[in-house]
């Protein structure tokens, strides 16, 4: 008997919980870097300690929804982001950005949770076919959510403070409890040995052993690389360079979704009837030519709220393309899939911080080199689904 499907709606705020946690309280990275008196580099440290934070958490909720359920393991995130929150809220009054960056990195070893979980619920209920659908309708989340979040942070920043953003998502780590209590389980059984040290070894070593399984991730990190970059960058480009009001900056970045939105339907649309490696070109070939309409006008001075924002959907179509098609081909090759998903949300996420590590010190304060920052990032896209296509066509 086929298991209870999870409610879609449920899950779509599931797996944008751990997006809207990181970039909701960007439009107040201005605010906070005059507040404690640091560099743009030193106070874009508060998202890479969270996308830090973000990718190891992957790893432990593994073998935690294989031992105690998926509904068990999601209390667990959830609470633990619900304290990270609220810890980020005392920096203010602590006058410590120390303890922004530690609550950062707490409040994302929870908020991944809804990640991981949701995909496993997928991986657990549907085939292949399905779910690349249901992971097309689920990354509209990705499209929607943070750009309301992005946009819900620079009115409470404008209208209040930049705290008011943690006070926030402290409320909405808390209502994501109370709405998990209403998700079906979708584990087939508990593995009661799914926490000794040798059997988490034995079970990542494998996935970190299947070549599919890892390009799949990096392929996937190299689209969030620059989602991030770009929520790193924009506030700043927005804000200071341009002269956008927080609040108007935020409504801006209603902007960029319209193109995941479109590409998303796009990927859900194609499903089943187009090869996903034929898929996967068209996103990783797509996404690099059209960085270049926002390095073009870059590259001239032509730098104003539109040259920043618009070329931004372009690039959202073919990302959304890549990232539904690269996640179900990875789950697909996994027996275990909630040790799958949880190595192929690592790597995607480390990857995703290594990218903005070196965005934040190699070049923190230029303009330029964000569009070229896309390039190389697309670029590196375009190789891994070259070596893809090689071991597929061999085996």
């Amino acid at each position: 008997m086929m298991k209870k499907e999870p409610q879609f709606f449920i899950l779509l705020l599931l797996v944008s919980f751990g997006s809207v946690g990181a970039v909701l309280f960007t439009p107040a990275l201005p605010m906070i870097q005059s507040f404690f008196g640091l560099s743009v580099g030193e106070v874009q440290l508060s998202i890479t300690s969270y996308l830090v934070g973000y990718a190891l958490g992957q790893l432990p909720y593994g073998p935690l929804a294989n031992r105690f359920g998926r509904k068990k393991a999601l209390y667990m995130g959830m609470s633990l982001a619900f304290v990270g929150s609220l810890l980020c809220s005392f920096a203010a009054p602590l006058n410590s950005f120390t303890l922004l960056v530690v609550a950062r990195f707490v409040q994302a070893l929870g908020s991944c949770v809804g990640l991981k979980v949701s995909f496993t619920m997928i991986g657990d209920v549907y085939n292949q076919t399905e779910a690349t659908k249901k992971i097309s309708r689920i990354a509209l989340s990705f499209a929607i959510m943070p750009g309301i979040a992005v946009a819900i942070g620079g009115w409470l920043t404008e209208m209040f403070n930049w705290q008011s953003c943690f006070y926030f998502l402290s409320l909405f780590a808390l209502a994501m409890i109370l709405l998990s209590t209403l998700l079906p389980e979708t584990s087939k059984s508990l593995d009661r040995d799914a926490l000794k040290i040798r059997s988490i070894i034995h079970g990542y070593g494998l996935k970190f052993k299947s070549e599919r399984i890892v390009i799949s991730g990096l392929m996937m990190g190299c689209g969030a690389a620059v989602i991030y970059i770009f929520a790193a960058k924009a506030p700043f480009i927005g804000i200071n360079l341009i002269g956008l009001d927080p609040a108007v900056f935020g409504y801006f970045n209603l902007i960029p979704p319209i193109g995941m939105i479109i590409g998303t339907l796009l990927a859900l649309k194609m499903a089943g009837k187009v090869p996903v490696l034929n898929l996967l070109f068209i996103g990783a070939i797509g996404s690099l030519a059209m960085t270049f309409v926002m390095l073009i006008p870059f590259a001239m001075g032509l730098i104003n709220a539109w040259t920043l924002f618009f070329p931004m959907i372009l690039i959202y179509v073919a990302e959304a393309i890549v990232y539904a098609n690269a996640s179900s081909f990875g789950l697909a090759h996994a027996k275990n899939k909630s040790n799958g998903s949880a190595v192929i949300n690592f790597i995607n996420l480390a990857t995703c911080v290594f990218g903005v590590l070196v965005a934040e010190f190699v070049y923190p304060e230029s303009v330029i080199l964000l569009p070229i920052s896309f390039l190389v990032a697309f670029g590196i896209m375009l190789f891994l689904w070259l070596r893809l296509k090689s071991i597929s066509s061999t085996n």
